[in-house]
């Protein structure tokens, strides 16, 4: 990394939600759960559901505009933008560049990636290095959007009480040397390939087909892969975990965070989670939860930052960023 043209790091987010709660009770009397499975099994109390005329691309631009502002960027500032999403409006064209469409942003580049729930951090990486690797390079607004409740069959109890919808939105900015990313680790461990999974209806049949998942074995993908990406990352920036001051993980399930804080030899209060209360939002996971850690200014100026996710597949990510505010915005 060229450190002489200075750092790239996040310089603003926002986030998504839609209006209609959701709590236990009704998924768990439509999956055949008793009373309390699901909080018992997952952490979770609530999530937040589309209704039948919201899109992924209305969700992504208010998240989008929201970090904008944050960032105090126009969307004329824009150099690229990378859409994150596996439940776009269509196949294609790119969510991104329906997003740009809407935005006005008409000098960046838009496309989108697929990495599943850590795409956002993928989308980081790829942005950060684009950045990195092109000094004429705008500002990058990286998007993470799910709709994945019209990829869920309510009666099936093994996929219904993990999810919720939203949006996540981060620009990428130029900030000093030193500040920003330091390091970014991706793997994948293909070996439990089959054990999440959204299939194309076959030809002709006419049928509609649903996440398929066996959470035993995501569970031990995650146990066993996740906190050695995460280790990995951190040496790559030249620190040790004792170095890390806070945690943003997907959020997928309460007690699988807890699980890994533990591994990493970490206190509870350095990490953040919201999945108690929007469900694991897939995509848009990460940026809302690192969205709301910020506002809730449980990340302050300086801190080195991790964070990581897993993707179906499996992919599992993590970059390392030493956290900048500028003066104006919180240390003035």
């Amino acid at each position: 990394m060229d450190t002489d043209r200075g750092g790239v790091g996040i310089v603003g987010l926002g986030k998504y939600l839609p209006s209609r709660a959701v709590d236990n009770p009704a998924i768990e009397q439509g999956a055949g759960l008793a009373p309390g499975t699901i909080e018992k099994q997952t952490g979770i109390t609530r999530r937040f559901l589309v209704d039948e005329g919201d899109t992924a691309t209305a969700m992504a631009v208010a998240a989008s505009r929201q970090a904008l502002d944050a960032a105090k960027v126009e969307p004329s500032g824009l150099g690229l933008i990378l859409g994150c999403t596996y439940t776009p409006d269509y196949v294609f064209p790119a969510l991104a560049c329906d997003v740009h469409r809407v935005l006005g942003a008409t000098g960046a580049g838009a496309f989108d990636l697929m990495a599943n729930c850590t795409a956002f951090q993928v989308g980081a990486m790829v942005g950060s290095d684009r950045m990195h690797c092109d000094p004429e390079l705008g500002n990058v607004l990286v998007i993470g959007t799910a709709i994945v409740s019209r990829a869920l069959r309510w009666d099936d109890p093994t996929s219904a009480i993990y999810f919720g919808d939203g949006a996540g939105a981060a620009v990428l900015g130029r900030v000093p040397a030193g500040y920003g990313f330091l390091a970014h680790e991706v793997s994948s461990q293909t070996r439990a390939y089959e054990s999440v999974r959204l299939r194309r209806p076959a030809p002709g049949s006419g049928e509609r087909t649903f996440i398929e998942m066996n959470g035993m074995d995501v569970w031990k993908q995650v146990a066993q892969h996740q906190p050695g990406v995460v280790r990995r990352a951190v040496a790559k920036a030249g620190l040790t975990l004792d170095d890390v001051d806070f945690y943003v993980f997907h959020q997928a399930n309460l007690h699988l965070i807890t699980y890994l804080m533990s591994r990493l030899g970490a206190k509870p209060n350095r990490t953040y989670t919201n999945v108690e209360r929007i469900g694991n939002t897939a995509e848009a996971s990460l940026p809302i939860a690192l969205c709301e850690a910020v506002e809730q200014k449980r990340i302050k100026h300086d801190d080195v930052v991790v964070i990581s996710g897993v993707g179906a597949g499996f992919t599992f990510g993590a970059s390392v960023m030493r956290w900048y505010d500028p003066p104006s915005a919180s240390r003035s």
